[in-house]
Formats: structure tokens, sequence, C-alpha cells
């Protein structure tokens, strides 16, 4: 008879936390130490230099040395997902009883579903993003071949999960079964008490956090901050990241005269701690967004439990509108420059309505928390082996 507790659970996925610090290896950090604190011991396997124990019933995998992600045109390298494919080929399943991935980047797919139905193992596939038709604009002409791979991997695993009703109602007509949703989840009381500690301290009104990549937009964010009323004072935006495309954003931020001789944004880098970009959340006022493809949105809803409004730009790669409701929790505009900046002009000179939106954001972000998700993803996988058994 299966019990409550005592699982041995592997998290895979090539990136791992704090190494690199993108929104699934920060979810599967963040869940494993919510699983580990419910009993189950929890093995983040992905590249990395060495073995670490992260937390109590938590420790890492290293598959091999990390190396590049992204090719020079800041895309997803190609190498990098054989190489995560090999490692699925070596690592010792025999240890876990239930083992979970991410869909991304795919090729580890098929390697990780045919050990796991050798061994009798149930295998959960984490599904952050289905792409479809979208690996055309991503990717040009090579686009059929990724798509195609997509495709073929979306039928793989004992169970699919998806963490948003648009990656779930894409995947379910690949795979022509129910795909439960289970998003990803928050540090709701420690992001509020760092917030409030940042809140003490003045900052730019608005705030991104996130990789610095082509398809997050952030192009059209320094446009529209260049055109937002020159009567505002100071900096207007601070850039929480890095990433491929940084320093092509800086030099826009220069042509744009966001640098000097008055800077209106403010490019931090990579900080250091969780804490320290909850805490500078909590010294603005305004979460921005303006991503073309958002499979979730850590970083807006981490925003919100800061207190923040989120202000979103329209996509229909992005499922921020199932976090975010216009007019409640922030608001929506179009991808336009001049549409952004009347947009965030019209919140900042509104403060009632930033207080009003970031009262319900707190509220709703609460149903967030990780505890609530490793209940939810237990309960899934307890079913999965009571099956088996």
């Amino acid at each position: 008879m299966m019990t409550r507790r005592g699982l041995s659970i592997l998290l895979f996925y090539d990136c791992l936390y704090p190494q690199s610090v993108g929104g699934v290896e920060h979810r599967n950090h963040e869940l494993a130490k919510a699983l580990a604190a419910r009993g189950h011991r929890v093995t983040l396997a992905g590249f990395g230099d060495a073995p670490q124990e992260l937390a109590p019933g938590v420790v890492t995998l290293p598959l091999a040395p990390a190396g590049p992600l992204y090719s020079a045109a800041g895309k997803r390298s190609t190498g990098a997902a054989v190489r995560l494919a090999a490692g699925a080929a070596r690592i010792d399943l025999r240890p876990f009883d239930i083992v979970e991935a991410a869909n991304i980047p795919y090729l580890h797919l098929p390697v990780l579903a045919a050990r796991c139905r050798l061994r009798g193992k149930p295998f959960v596939v984490t599904w952050h993003e289905y792409w479809g038709r979208y690996w055309q604009q991503y990717l040009g002409a090579t686009w059929p071949v990724y798509a195609a791979i997509e495709r073929l991997t979306a039928s793989l695993g004992t169970r699919a999960l998806a963490v948003s009703h648009l990656t779930a109602s894409r995947l379910e007509t690949r795979r022509h079964q129910e795909v439960l949703v289970i998003p990803a989840g928050i540090r709701t009381r420690q992001i509020s008490e760092a917030a409030a500690t940042g809140a003490l301290e003045s900052g730019p009104p608005l705030v991104y956090a996130g990789r610095l990549l082509r398809e997050k937009r952030i192009d059209l964010l320094l446009e529209a901050v260049a055109r937002m009323s020159p009567a505002r004072p100071g900096p207007l935006l601070a850039v929480i990241g890095d990433g491929p495309d940084r320093e092509r954003l800086q030099e826009l931020a220069g042509s744009l005269g966001l640098l000097a001789p008055t800077p209106r944004v403010t490019f931090l880098g990579r900080l250091a701690t969780a804490t320290d970009v909850w805490r500078t959340l909590g010294a603005a006022s305004v979460a921005v967004q303006p991503s073309s493809r958002e499979g979730f949105g850590m970083f807006p809803l981490e925003a919100m439990a800061a207190g923040l409004p989120v202000v979103y730009c329209e996509s229909s790669e992005s499922a921020l509108g199932e976090l975010v409701e216009p007019g409640v929790h922030g608001l929506r505009t179009a991808a336009q420059p001049e549409a952004l900046a009347a947009c965030l002009d019209r919140l900042l000179d509104d403060p009632a309505g930033i207080n009003r939106m970031a009262e319900a954001a707190r509220r709703h972000a609460a149903r967030y928390d990780w505890t609530t998700v490793a209940a939810d993803t237990e309960r899934v996988f307890l079913s999965l082996l009571s099956t088996d058994s």
C-alpha cells in the first residue's frame, strides 16, 4: 500500500537554480523544497559542477558541466539539448519512485519516457509552453523541424501537467486527454516581508525583472519610457536581470537618451538573492511585463505578491491574462510603444487606482503559495504510484 510520505522524486531539467535564474529552474528549486517539507526526498538533475545539498531532503545531481544554453543569436542551443538527452540516457533511475521533467528542450523526453517505461516508473512531463506555429516566428526557415519535435513529444509521459490553461488546451489537442493545470508557486510571506522593507526606500516607479531576451520585448518598454511624460523626475524604470540581449538593450537605451544626461532607466543586472529582487519590487509602484511569450509569469506573480499592479502587453502567446485580470490586478495594453507609454503615464497619475489594484493583486497572489502547489503535485504523484501498484 502506497504511503503519503517518503517518496524519492527526480526533477529533471537542464538548468539548476541558483546558477541559472530562469522560471523553470526557479520553479523546480522551490517545488523541491516544498515537497521535501512534506517528507519526500527530491533530487534536482541538470547541468552543474558539483553535487550540493540545497536544503534538508533536497540535493542536486550534475549531469555534465554547465555550458552555454543559448546560441550567439540568443536562441536555445540544439547542442545543449543533445547534451541533456545524453545525460538522460546515463542517469541512474533506480533510486527514484517517480520522474518529472520539464518539456523544454524536448530531446530528453523520448529517452526518459523509454527508460521509465522499461523500469515501470511513472514519468510526468510538465509543459511550461506549447508553441505550435510560434516556432516560425522564433526560428524562421527551420521551424517545421522543431514544431514536429514538439508535436511528437506531446504524447510522451504517463501523465502530462501544464502550468497554464493556455498550454493545457493546446496540449490536449495532441494528447486527446485532459491535461491537469498545476501552476508554479511563490513564497508569498517572504515576498511580502521583503517588499515591505523595500517600500521604505526610494526607487524608480516602474520595474521589470527577468532574463534579457528578445522575446521579452524590453526594447518595446524602453521605447515606451522614452515617450512618457518628460515632467516625471528621476529614473522611471529599473531593469533587473541579465541575458544575451543586454548589450543591445543598453545601446538602445543610450540612443534614446535614457541613460544620460538625466538617467531614466537603470540596468541593475542580476541581483545577488531573490530577497534583493523582492526588496527592489517593493521600492517600485508598477510592474511591467511587455513579453511576447509567457508560459506562466513568475515575475508578474511575485510582483503582485509584493503589492504591485502589473501592466502587460497583448500577445496570443502569453498566459498572463490567466494571472492578471485587467482593471482588477493591473492593465493590459497593445504591444506598441505609444500605447504602453500612455498606459503607464495614466496609471502613474492615478495613485488611488494603483493602491486599489495593488491590494487586489496581493490577495490574488496569496492563492499561489508553494505549500498549495506542492500538495497538488504530491496528490498527482501518489495517484500515479497507486495506479501502478
